[in-house]
């Protein structure tokens, strides 16, 4: 027999023609699923590309796995040099005055670390800086990604807020003209109101007497919105002013008491005190601690019964000042809790019992709080009343240059 009396070779090459039936099919199967996974990749990546918010995304150790392009417009750096790099060293973090956040204070370190989203505080900026140092103002949220119980990655979701934040920043400059034009003919109104009072242009009927007295509680309210007012907008524009000096807490304490005592006897309240040690000076701005002073006092006189009881505590301890305020008051409903440091806030349930009041108070408190170097927080329960902690550090407030001290 001759090679040429030989069958022809197959093409090996075709490997359909090996195929059986069944491996034909998988393997069918598994072309449409690669192309089905990369027509999904692309879908995704388009998806990703068109959002006009800047994403990162994070392994679980903080570096970078993925950024969209709005993230590398907005920042003004390429992927490549930022992928497997660590997100909290290449996209720095600063405040209002250019100083770092604090690393503890980072959302993406918070959302790694507790495995809850996290976000920039309220009422505070936190600004991202571009390439060539420059700044822009930012609203951050980072959401982890947990499998099981492990944290495997976050996602960070910015958006640049400058727009927002010019526009706040007008309505603040405004409140703040606005507010202290209204200063000088309240003042007015209240000066001629007292003359009346006084009777010095003349005797005044009942009548006369009860109608003059509600003008002028009407107008003592104002001034006091006013100076609120006022004093929001210092906080808000940066421009208030905290010269710390030698100051006795339990004397300013007892005074700020002393101007509550009409309304403490009026509802029979009990009042405790417990200054430990006596006599505690510490370095704060006297006019700011009376306004938190003030504040607490008079919500916890203001929100607690006929015959309740009212605690005030002054403590020194190995790592602070506390001042605590106690009451047994109305308490603050849970589902309202998030918003009591909040701009104009009032709880609903007191709305009601109590029709007097801004809702700014601890708003106020609580910015001069974080600004001087202290802090605040509190315990309520509705119907049993609230517990406001103030924690000064030993050191006393901080400095701060301004222009304007609070009304």
């Amino acid at each position: 027999m001759t090679k040429a009396d030989l069958p022809p070779k197959q093409n090996a090459t075709k490997s359909d023609d090996l195929m059986p039936d069944e491996v034909k099919r998988a393997y069918d199967e598994l072309q449409e699923g690669a192309q089905t996974l990369a027509e999904v990749s692309a879908r995704n990546q388009a998806l990703l590309e068109s959002i006009g918010d800047g994403i990162i995304a994070t392994d679980q150790d903080g570096l970078i796995t993925l950024i969209n392009g709005s993230a590398e417009s907005m920042l003004d750096k390429k992927r490549s040099d930022l992928i497997g790099k660590s997100v909290v060293e290449s996209v720095p973090v600063v405040d209002n005055k250019g100083k770092e956040i604090p690393l503890y204070r980072r959302p993406e370190v918070l959302a790694l670390s507790t495995g809850k989203p996290s976000s920039n505080p309220r009422g505070q900026t936190y600004y991202y800086k571009r390439k060539d140092g420059s700044q822009f103002p930012v609203g951050i949220t980072v959401t982890p990604f947990v499998l099981g119980e492990k944290i495997v990655g976050t996602i960070v979701v910015f958006r640049d807020i400058t727009i927002e934040t010019d526009i706040d920043r007008t309505k603040t400059e405004f409140v703040s003209l606005a507010s202290h034009q209204l200063r000088t003919p309240l003042a007015t109104i209240r000066w001629y109101a007292e003359m009346l009072k006084d009777e010095s242009l003349g005797k005044l009927n009942e009548e006369q007497k009860e109608y003059l007295e509600t003008m002028y509680k009407s107008n003592l309210r104002m001034i006091d919105l006013v100076d609120a007012l006022l004093n929001v907008s210092r906080l808000e524009l940066g421009t208030f002013i905290i010269e710390p000096k030698p100051t006795d807490l339990e004397e300013m304490a007892d005074s700020v008491l002393e101007e509550l005592a009409v309304k403490i006897q009026a509802k029979s309240i009990q009042i405790e005190k417990e200054y430990s040690p006596k006599d505690l000076v510490l370095n704060v701005d006297p006019k700011l601690t009376r306004i938190i002073f003030q504040n607490l006092l008079s919500n916890a006189v203001k929100y607690t019964p006929e015959k309740g009881k009212v605690s005030l505590s002054v403590e020194k301890t190995d790592k602070d000042i506390q001042i605590r305020v106690k009451d047994t008051g109305y308490g603050i409903p849970k589902k309202d809790q998030k918003q009591i440091f909040t701009k104009l806030f009032r709880a609903d349930n007191v709305k009601v019992k109590e029709t007097e009041g801004t809702g700014l108070g601890l708003y106020i408190v609580q910015s001069i709080l974080e600004t001087a170097g202290g802090k605040i927080w509190f315990e309520s329960e509705e119907g049993k009343g609230t517990t406001f902690y103030v924690s000064l550090p030993l050191e006393g407030m901080k400095q701060k240059k301004g222009t304007k001290s609070l009304a």
